[in-house]
């Protein structure tokens, strides 16, 4: 692990995404038993939605919030977690 965020403590908002996004080619996006995939190398990627789909309803980034390589995964989902660390 390089860089861990305690989210009690530093919020991430819609502005504070750019750094977290950097590099990334895959976000899957999970709210409840819902997992939206989002590919980032696709031009035609919904900026929008995305950041829709990892923000919270406090309006910050939602937790957990894992990056493996070029996959980031947010929110809890059990498949999720498992695709990340396969």
């Amino acid at each position: 692990m390089k860089v861990k965020v305690d989210a009690r403590k530093t919020r991430l908002g819609p502005s504070d995404l750019k750094p977290v996004l950097a590099g990334v080619k895959t976000v899957l996006a999970s709210n409840g038993r819902t997992v939206r995939r989002f590919d980032l190398d696709a031009k035609d990627h919904d900026r929008t939605e995305l950041l829709a789909a990892m923000i919270g309803p406090s309006g910050n980034l939602r937790a957990p919030t894992l990056r493996r390589g070029k996959m980031l995964v947010v929110g809890y989902h059990a498949d999720s977690l498992k695709e990340l660390v396969s």
